[in-house]
């Protein structure tokens, strides 16, 4: 009888989280996550309106005095609704992004909180917001279904969760960018990563599957909030700096009312 090969063990929920966090926190990963790619509009002043225009139609007809970012990386869009008026609050689990974060939101003067915590628990269960959002985040959590839920239970009545993410048109999905010299550690980060994204049930998320997520947690007027004008924004971004490698990826915006 041949030998029965042993089943390779599934990583534990504490696993995934360190994979995501450990290269989330990498030096070279914080670096560039503030100034190119996905978040290279951010520093352009037509995007950046788009931006906070966008925000701003999604929760449209709701208070806007208090805004928790979930997975806040840098700040990006916990900067935004600091600039709209709201009392803001930031949470990510790598510190330094929490640290990049503090620096470049005292530099632009935003008198913005931010916290080390993780996404799926953020240490805030006592406090209500009028406004809740997450970008680039539900496909880095092993539960995104149970994070989704904590956050509805964080708003305050009548408050709005705004989910935002990206799809990419077919055929210009990125690939994998070349590495920098050979360094053991940042291969092996590399590695654990990607591994760990294997594991992950939202590691290619759709705007549907979001929407079925926060129609299931109880959520009203759930509405993709139109982004054209960002869109043209980032296509004009894009011909004038291509060295900053801004893919050609489209926003989306969902909004819902607890």
């Amino acid at each position: 009888m041949p030998a029965l090969t042993k089943p390779t063990p599934v990583p534990t929920a504490e696993q995934l989280k360190e994979a995501i966090r450990e290269r989330w926190s990498l030096p070279q990963r914080v670096d560039g996550w503030t100034g190119s790619g996905l978040n290279a509009d951010f520093a352009d002043d037509a995007c950046r309106r788009a931006w906070k225009d966008a925000l701003r139609r999604a929760v449209a007809g709701s208070p806007l005095r208090t805004a928790l970012d979930v997975g806040a990386g840098p700040g990006t869009i916990a900067q935004l609704w600091a600039e709209l008026g709201a009392k803001t609050t930031g949470v990510d689990f790598s510190p330094a992004m929490i640290g990049a974060a503090r620096a470049l939101a005292a530099e632009k003067k935003l008198p913005i909180t931010f916290i080390e915590g993780d996404a799926e628990a953020p240490p805030l269960s006592k406090k209500r917001f009028d406004v809740i959002s997450s970008r680039f985040v539900l496909f880095t959590l092993p539960h995104p279904g149970y994070a989704v839920r904590r956050w509805v239970e964080m708003l305050a009545p009548e408050g709005r969760l705004v989910l935002i993410g990206h799809e990419h048109p077919e055929g210009s999905r990125p690939g994998r960018r070349r590495q920098p010299p050979a360094r053991a550690k940042l291969l092996a980060v590399d590695k654990r990563h990607r591994e760990a994204l294997r594991h992950l049930p939202f590691t290619d998320h759709t705007p549907g599957d979001l929407r079925v997520v926060m129609e299931a947690v109880g959520l009203k007027d759930i509405q993709r909030v139109p982004v054209d004008e960002l869109v043209a924004a980032r296509a004009a971004l894009r011909k004038r700096k291509r060295s900053l490698g801004i893919n050609p990826s489209v926003p989306f915006i969902l909004t819902g009312r607890k």
